[in-house]
């Protein structure tokens, strides 16, 4: 399954940031680096505010390394917004095509007691 994110400059730029050590650290210990390095070729050349379309390893892999790039800006006392939002895209991307399109249930009055 593959989803499609609008990724700014700003996202861009904190994607690499997060895969950049997962890169280094797989291969300092000797595992493939190809699947990575893709990515973050992929990432590096698209357009800015374009869609792209990842698949849902690739996803997964985003969300863990941002995960880890904003536990480690926290434990610094940096600030996580950048990562915050590309999470919540991240996120929202894939729960959005879930979410239920017919939003009448908000219209139905609450019912008494």
């Amino acid at each position: 399954m593959t989803r499609k994110i609008k990724l700014t400059r700003a996202n861009k730029s904190i994607l690499l940031k997060a895969l950049a050590p997962y890169y280094y650290q797989q291969r300092a210990l000797g595992h493939g680096t190809q699947e990575v390095g893709k990515l973050i070729l992929k990432i590096d050349s698209l357009p800015t505010d374009k869609k792209a379309t990842f698949s849902t390893e690739k996803i997964f892999l985003m969300r863990s390394t941002i995960n880890q790039l904003r536990n480690d800006q926290l434990a610094k006392g940096q600030y996580t917004d950048d990562a915050d939002d590309m999470l919540l895209k991240l996120i929202w991307e894939k729960t959005n095509h879930s979410a239920r399109s017919d939003s009448s249930f908000l219209n139905h009055p609450q019912q008494k007691r």
